[in-house]
């Protein structure tokens, strides 16, 4: 997104809850943030919390967007909106929550008589849907349905976020219209919009799954061969243990003590005894070490017989194996997933041509870098 593009997104998404814009310039925009603006991109979630639990009056926060840093104006505080800015990712989390549902109405005034007498006219109930089909593998594939479904005669039509963008759609129902019944609820429509979906995919070839699968029964086959090698040229952890407690009983201090070493009187051990200084600075500058002087003040030790040793363990090659193999799988294994975008309950009075071939639009990723193909 260019400068320009930010600022159309940024103006809209504004538009949308009434903000009020204190100042409109070229290079930067002014704004006092609504409520529902303020607690999605305004940071202040403890402010939030306590003007709630005390019943306060809101105090509007002021933020100043700059869309060109460069020719900012000496003394003017401003914060650089661009793409990849992190209240740019607030706002777009923000329109996802808010614009996920809606529900608008055509405003189509050419259809009502031009004489003083008007007839009310009928909105046909649509619902929109939105959908991201992925084919998931090592490599993965998007195809991008936009259904409209008829809740008042049960149709079903392609392409139907590209029909509503050519109406002038608001969200209050205009005068001399009214709504039709739904004849189709909700549940039944989604079951539609489902097998549309199953069809959708079973159109599609499914070389690419046999195809996964073949890698990676040639990935799974490589592993095991790496695994097979490894186990023949390292010995067996019974065996090793075996020869580590017979070479211990090989070398045992009686047997080494050829010579007898010479008597000395026994020294008894003293307990190091640390001299803890009033402060922390203090002993440090006395050449103390911290840990000393944070045991002689109370600190607790935990003994070494009761550390968990269990959790530094080193994974047996079996273990080892099964978990790379379980890796290759989820990289590996063909899959399908279906994502929701968003949707909306449309009350039209124009009809959209029906399309009998699915034109989804497929966008395709390269494994490595990620670009769009």
């Amino acid at each position: 997104m260019q400068a320009n593009q930010v600022r159309q997104f940024v103006e809209r998404y504004l538009a949308t809850f009434s903000a009020h814009i204190v100042e409109a310039h070229p290079d930067y925009l002014t704004v006092k943030l609504p409520v529902e603006v303020d607690k999605d991109i305004g940071n202040r979630p403890f402010y939030w919390s306590w003007v709630d639990k005390m019943n306060l009056a809101y105090q509007p926060l002021v933020l100043t967007f700059a869309f060109h840093p460069d020719r900012m104006p000496d003394g003017l505080r401003a914060e650089h909106l661009h793409l990849g800015a992190a209240r740019m990712q607030q706002i777009f989390a923000s329109a996802k929550k808010h614009g996920r549902f809606l529900c608008m109405y055509e405003q189509n005034t050419a259809s009502l008589p031009s004489t003083g007498k008007h007839r009310s006219t009928p909105l046909v109930p649509w619902l929109g849907l939105n959908l991201k089909v992925s084919l998931i593998c090592d490599k993965r594939r998007d195809i991008m349905l936009y259904l409209g479904i008829n809740l008042h005669q049960p149709r079903l039509v392609h392409d139907f976020s590209s029909f509503l963008f050519q109406l002038t759609l608001a969200p209050a129902i205009p005068d001399y219209f009214y709504t039709l019944d739904r004849k189709l609820s909700v549940e039944d429509a989604l079951e539609l919009a489902r097998q549309e979906v199953d069809a959708v995919i079973a159109q599609e070839d499914q070389e690419w799954a046999v195809e996964a699968r073949a890698r990676l029964t040639e990935e799974l086959d490589i592993l095991a061969a790496y695994y097979e090698e490894l186990a023949r040229r390292e010995p067996p952890a019974e065996q090793s243990e075996t020869e580590a407690a017979e070479a211990e009983a090989v070398e045992s201090p009686e047997q080494k003590a050829s010579i007898p070493l010479p008597a000395r009187d026994a020294v008894p051990a003293r307990e190091a005894v640390v001299e803890a200084a009033q402060t922390l600075d203090e002993y440090r500058s006395s050449g103390g070490r911290i840990l000393d002087f944070l045991r002689a003040n109370g600190v607790q030790v935990t003994p070494r017989e009761e550390i968990n040793q269990e959790e530094w363990k080193k994974s047996t090659p079996e273990e080892e194996k099964q978990r790379r193999m379980d890796e290759l799988r989820w990289q590996y294994e063909p899959r399908i997933e279906v994502h929701f975008i968003n949707g909306g309950l449309f009350y039209l009075h124009s009809a959209p041509p029906v399309i009998k071939a699915h034109p989804a639009k497929t966008v395709r990723h390269l494994p490595a870098s990620g670009r769009i193909m």
